[in-house]
């Protein structure tokens, strides 16, 4: 009759629980109205299982109590788990398994390949761009230089009155033929001119050829100016 009254009745308890994620941890809320801390255990088991109990008179020999195991994710780190009760609520947070991501590096951009240029082609692409406005310049002082000479060879031939003799018509055709092989020089000059040195070489061409021109013109005079004194 000592022991008649002492006998615990219990009442089974399922505390409502929730999973709260932050961003390094995910935390389970369990609603413990009317517990105290030291009422509630919690435990982690080997099975990955997350263990919660707890116990509290509610008046006389009655009890009210709860036993509940929660899987634990395996994103967390059960080594780590810590618990804090505060307002009749069990906060558990499970700290979140740190996993280094590989750094990736980026793609190698595609290289280019390198454009490979023949040298008869950089010598055209050069001769090309800088070389035509001197090529015309030259062109059009030769022009300019035959014409000065033509006009001063007709003034000269003009001027004596009668008829020429056999020798002078003569220079005058070997004249004018040289003349002719000059324009046709100085032209192809122009076209065919593909490197410096052929171009030094045909500009050296072209200078004799005045100089022979010029020399021709000045025989020329001498030679009117001899017809007219004998005449």
């Amino acid at each position: 009759m000592a022991n008649f009254g002492t006998e615990r009745v219990y009442q089974e308890f399922e505390p409502a629980t929730r999973w709260t994620s932050e961003p390094d941890a995910e935390v389970l809320v369990a609603d413990l109205p009317g517990f105290k801390k030291e009422q509630v255990k919690v435990a982690v088991t080997s099975t990955r299982k997350l263990r919660l109990t707890g116990e509290r008179p509610t008046g006389g020999n009655k009890w009210i109590r709860f036993h509940r195991e929660i899987p634990v994710p395996l994103t967390v780190d059960i080594d780590s788990v810590s618990a804090m009760f505060k307002d009749y609520k069990l906060y558990i947070r499970h700290p979140k398994v740190k996993t280094e991501t590989p750094q990736t590096k980026p793609p190698p951009s595609p290289v280019k390949p390198p454009v490979v240029t023949k040298p008869h082609d950089q010598h055209e692409a050069k001769q090309s761009q800088g070389s035509k406005p001197n090529d015309q310049l030259k062109h059009n002082d030769a022009e300019q230089k035959a014409g000065e000479v033509k006009s001063d060879k007709e003034g000269l031939v003009g001027e004596p009155k009668g008829t020429l003799s056999s020798k002078d018509e003569e220079k005058d055709r070997v004249g004018a033929k040289w003349f002719e092989k000059y324009k046709e020089a100085t032209g192809n000059v122009v076209k065919e001119a593909k490197s410096k040195r052929q171009l030094l070489c045909n500009l050296t061409a072209s200078i004799v050829l005045v100089l022979l021109i010029l020399l021709y013109a000045r025989n020329a005079v001498r030679s009117s100016l001899v017809w007219n004194s004998e005449e």
